[in-house]
């Protein structure tokens, strides 16, 4: 079955669909959503991606990623990509979108938040590891290069550092 993407102009105003290999052929600007879940002790679930990926295999990112189908809202999209890779859902809070604009990508991505404990059911033939990981850590991670992140995760955890930031000082006043 073909996978239709919904095209968007700067905007993020729909314009039309084209199929994922157009999108990444030919970088038109799509839609796609990152879900950080998140545990009580402040953990952020990270996923390894699988080798038989097509773009970044092999590389770390966030909990949940994936593209926006045609048709489809950003939050039905988080929804089912939770469930597809993690086989897990909830209460998602939106954080915001950002633009993706990597070498391999052109995306307008919304980010949201799903707190979660409990084990997430992996989706192994998508997914090489998941584990939780302090946010610090992370952040880590990334400065030192310890781990191969995807381009896009970089871009989608520097706004959830923004989204946290501006809790931080909602909850402060």
């Amino acid at each position: 079955m073909v996978e239709y993407l919904c095209l968007v102009d700067e905007e993020d105003n729909l314009i039309g669909r084209a199929t994922r290999s157009e999108c990444h052929s030919r970088k038109l600007l799509h839609r796609s959503v990152y879900v950080f879940v998140v545990n009580s002790e402040s953990k952020l679930l990270l996923q390894k991606r699988s080798m038989s990926k097509d773009l970044y295999p092999g590389y770390y990112t966030g909990s949940a990623t994936g593209h926006v189908d045609y048709g489809e809202t950003y939050e039905e999209a988080a929804h089912r990509e939770l469930k597809e890779e993690l086989g897990i859902d909830g209460k998602l809070i939106y954080l915001g979108k950002f633009r993706t604009a990597t070498e391999e990508e052109n995306e307008i991505s919304a980010l949201y938040l799903l707190l979660f404990d409990g084990e997430p059911k992996f989706n192994r033939e998508e997914i090489t590891e998941c584990f939780f990981e302090d946010i610090k850590e992370v952040e880590r991670d990334i400065e030192e290069n310890r781990k191969l992140f995807a381009p896009g995760f970089k871009l989608a955890f520097k706004e959830f550092k923004k989204a946290l930031n501006r809790i931080d000082i909602i909850r402060k006043r």
